[in-house]
């Protein structure tokens, strides 16, 4: 099950709800003054998370990338180095492919 918290407005309490109950009213109300929040939306939050994810994964694929074109131009002395420097390419085609499942699960929920 997915939880998502919400926060009512007009008493400022937090709360979570559980986003999957099967055969369930969607609307959100705050349990203390009974406001309407809104509707449960599991597509929404999932889209969130693939969003999130995907901007981790681009910031440590632009670096990796960064990496992999400096030592490509240049040679190194330290066998570590070297050979990071020849590896690097496969994490960064790894990088490349879940990005773009990500994307294209991510259009599947929108």
């Amino acid at each position: 099950m997915l939880p998502e918290v919400f926060e009512c407005p007009q008493c400022e309490r937090q709360f979570v709800f559980e986003l999957v109950e099967p055969n369930s009213d969607q609307s959100i109300y705050c349990p203390q003054c009974k406001r309407y929040l809104g509707e449960k939306d599991v597509n929404f939050v999932l889209v969130t998370e693939i969003e999130e994810l995907s901007e981790r994964l681009r910031f440590e694929r632009d670096r990796l990338e960064k990496d992999e074109a400096v030592y490509a131009l240049t040679d190194c002395a330290d066998a570590e180095l070297r050979l990071y420097g020849s590896e690097v390419h496969k994490v960064v085609a790894i990088l490349r492919k879940t990005l773009a499942d990500l994307d294209a699960l991510k259009s599947q929920y929108r």
